[in-house]
């Protein structure tokens, strides 16, 4: 559950981002909610899993 749980926050996190990027009136603010969204993706996960490698829980 260790390993599970940080990438399901991740998940959720990403989750809430990408709804407040839709909900964002402003296109600026829109387009920035994406790029956040895209990298908390593909760098959270990336990321974690190798701080759980390095902590020897993979």
């Amino acid at each position: 559950m260790r390993l599970y749980l940080p990438l399901l926050l991740l998940g959720a996190t990403a989750g809430f981002v990408q709804v407040l990027g839709r909900r964002s009136a402003d296109p600026r603010r829109r387009r920035l909610y994406d790029i956040i969204w895209i990298l908390i993706l593909l760098v959270g996960a990336p990321v974690w899993l190798f701080v759980a490698a390095a902590l020897g829980w993979i």
